[in-house]
């Protein structure tokens, strides 16, 4: 992954005309984007689509990020928009087909799920910075619900080895966390 800096510097290039640019920015977020985007809508399909859209409008839309965040937080902010748009469209369809049934769709509970899926997608983010062994280990746990044994294996250690390192990675997260003001009880 290229750091801020050099994604700064990928899109400088880009609107100056290196086209190549734009695919050095796509190889480096797509995949976390992705991830981010399935997040908010439970769904990988509609996520690569949206990232796919996020990435048309960057190349449509050369001059519109103006460098007053990071590349990173501005790609994030376009799939998170157009996620909330998909989410509320599916809502509002929703409504028309459970008039069917006789149920409403329940706003509330749709906004809890987007407030949730920002939480998991900050966690996401600052895991990021976080080094591979300790990425590696929350993500089999967390995402992929291996036991501590399951991870050892998967990681060539020790289930003792396993154990501190995952401890070590949530007491690393919770720090990266409560500095973005993200609060974290069962991490």
């Amino acid at each position: 992954m290229i750091g801020d800096a050099a994604a700064l510097e990928s899109y400088k290039r880009y609107t100056a005309g290196d086209d190549s640019a734009l695919g050095e920015i796509i190889r480096a977020y797509a995949d976390g984007m992705t991830f981010f985007t399935t997040t908010l809508v439970k769904n990988p399909d509609d996520a690569e689509e949206i990232v796919s859209d996020a990435f048309v409008e960057i190349a449509l839309k050369k001059k519109a990020f103006r460098g007053e965040s990071a590349l990173k937080t501005y790609l994030y902010a376009i799939c998170r928009h157009k996620a909330i748009d998909l989410i509320r469209k599916r809502a509002h369809l929703g409504q028309f087909v459970s008039l069917d049934d006789g149920q409403t769709a329940d706003i509330e509970t749709l906004e809890g799920r987007v407030l949730k899926s920002e939480r998991d997608a900050r966690i996401h983010a600052a895991m990021g910075e976080l080094c591979e062994e300790y990425r590696v280990a929350l993500y089999l746990v967390y995402f992929e619900g291996m036991s501590h044994e399951e991870v050892a294996r998967a990681m060539k250690k020790s289930r003792k080895q396993t154990e501190n390192t995952v401890f070590r990675a949530r007491r690393a997260l919770r720090a990266l966390l409560e500095k973005e003001g993200v609060t974290c009880e069962n991490l």
